[in-house]
Parts: C-alpha cells; structure tokens; sequence
C-alpha cells in the first residue's frame, strides 16, 4: 500500500496566498467592477462661480441626471482663471466616475490655448453635449444704449472710457467683445469677473456699461439685448438684430457639455452617456432650457469630442492672432 501524500507546510502556502489575494482583490474592488456604480453620490463641478450662463444649465440638468443615475448629483461651483481652476480640479480627480464636470467653452478650449493650465481637450472623457447657444451684447434697462451702433459710436469718441465685463480674461466673453472692438476700430476697458453672476451685480452698480452673455442671463435679470453674435437671429428675439447684420461678420457662442477625467472605465462611462442621453432628453430639462432661451442641442459623446478639438483650434488661432498667448 502506497504512503499517504504528506502536504508540507511549503506546499500549501502557494495555495493559502493565492485565496488571500482574490479575496483581498474582490474586497478592494471598485463599486464600478461590481457593476453597482453609482453606490454613492456624484459632485459635479462647475468652473464658475454661481449666477451665470454654466451654473443655471448645470443647476437645470442636475435633477433629471439624478433621476437618470439613480443618486444625487451634487454641484460644486469652482470659479476662478477663467473656469482654469475649476478644469484643473477635476482633470486631477479620480477616474472613478464620481467627479464629473461642466464643460464650457472659456475654460476647456480657450484657456488651455492662453496659459499653462496642465490640461486640454484630451485630457478629459466627453459625455455628452447638452447645449449650444449665441452669445448677446446687452445692457441695464435704463442705459442710454439701445442700439449696438450706440455702444460701438460712444467707443469710438470716447477711447479706453467705456467698461465692459467678462467672467474672466481670455473667456468667450471677452474675445466676443475684444473682436467686436478691434472690427469697429474702437476701443473700451475690459473689466474681469470671476463668474457672470458678480459681472451683473457690477453691470447693476454702474461699475460696468455693457457685456456680452447668452439670452438665459439676458431673460433672468431682465436685460436690454442689443445684437447677437450669431449668423441668423433667434426666434424668441425676431426684433434683435444680429453684429453680422450691422456689417461686423463675427460669430461667438457659448457651449456646455458634461466632462470626466480622462480614462473612465467603459461600464461607467457607458451609465454616464446613458443617463445624461435620457436626462437632457425628458420633458422637465428641455422646458426648462427652453424658458432661458438655450434649447437642448445634444452630443453624443464621440461627436462632442471632436466638436470641443475642433472649437480648440479655432480659438487657438485667434488667441495666436491677438497676442493673448503672449500676454
């Protein structure tokens, strides 16, 4: 009769420490590997501070995103640079699903382009876009100002005395109304703000004379428009003409989407495009964008990736042009 096989404390050890490592493994999984993401909150970051055209589109779409995702989204407003600061906290995040963002125009393809932010474009997952709209040149209720031309001539007779605001330099905001100046041969004092919201306080307070913005902030604080830098006007201004029409052919808009740290794991970033898809697409989100004149203008998000590279380029060039990169 055969002796028994004696397993010697050697033998068995390979075995115990390969049981310890799966089980240490399946302990120190990610929720997303258990396909239970999300098992917690998500805080969605807004590169700006609160008031503006970003934090009420950010601020519409977080109930039907937490309806879609099935737990809270919360929103964390991060101005500062530009929308720099905030860009840079979440391309720093973990790529874990639970720190999203709000792209916007300024911050992710126009300051990247002006200063060392240590991000661009592809240093994020794109979700989805959700919005696109013209930007609007407009004043106070009781300015003196009722036509563009009116601003463009007191610039003209007044040079460097006329203020107008941004949310920060290098925004949309401001090469709108640089680029506006520069056509007209006329000139005016560019005053920063850190988001629109302190912008309108600063326009109330007669600090400023003037901005450009989109029509939501037009229509929430009850603003007189004066021209749209678009190339057709919008249906809910018929009687707003637009800069091309009044012989200066630019054309600016302001753009949001939702954003990630790059490298996502597929699965969440598959619930991501999902739940943005149904959220931007309920009746509840397109009304509400609808009453603040930014009607959904959706992305999936493959095509807003190369929308956001390409608007990249385009900025790029104008930041070369005017010198801004060098300032």
């Amino acid at each position: 009769m055969p002796a028994p096989i004696r397993r010697t404390a050697r033998s068995s050890r390979p075995a115990a420490a390969s049981l310890c490592l799966v089980l240490l493994a399946t302990a120190a999984a990610p929720a997303w590997a258990r396909d239970d993401y999300p098992a917690r909150p998500i805080t969605m970051i807004v590169p700006f501070g609160p008031g503006g055209t970003s934090d009420i589109m950010a601020r519409i779409l977080q109930k039907p995103l937490t309806e879609a995702l099935g737990k809270g989204v919360v929103i964390e407003n991060r101005a500062g640079a530009g929308g720099a600061i905030g860009m840079s906290e979440l391309a720093r995040a973990p790529r874990d699903g639970y720190t999203i963002g709000l792209s916007v125009v300024g911050p992710e393809a126009i300051q990247p382009a002006i200063r060392k932010t240590g991000y661009a474009p592809d240093s994020f997952d794109h979700i989805c876009g959700t919005y696109e709209v013209p930007l609007m040149m407009m004043v106070k209720n009781d300015s003196p100002w009722h036509r563009l031309q009116d601003v463009i001539d007191a610039a003209r007779q007044h040079p460097g005395k006329i203020n107008y605001g941004s949310s920060g330099a290098g925004t949309v905001l401001h090469l709108s109304m640089q680029g506006l100046m520069d056509a007209a041969g006329a000139s005016a004092l560019h005053v920063p703000y850190k988001s629109s919201g302190e912008m309108v306080t600063g326009l109330m307070g007669g600090q400023i004379d003037v901005f450009d913005e989109t029509p939501t902030v037009s229509r929430q604080y009850k603003l007189r428009p004066l021209a749209l830098f678009s190339e057709t006007r919008l249906a809910a201004y018929p009687d707003v003409p637009t800069v091309k029409e009044l012989g200066y052919p630019i054309a600016f808009s302001v753009w949001g989407g939702l954003i990630a740290p790059k490298g996502l794991p597929a699965a969440v970033r598959a619930k991501l495009e999902a739940a943005c898809d149904q959220a931007v697409h309920t009746a509840a989100y397109q009304e509400a964008a609808n009453k603040l004149d930014t009607p959904l203008v959706y992305k999936k998000g493959a095509d807003f990736a190369s929308f956001v590279n390409a608007e990249y380029a385009r900025y790029g060039a104008i930041v070369k042009r005017i010198g801004l990169d060098k300032e």
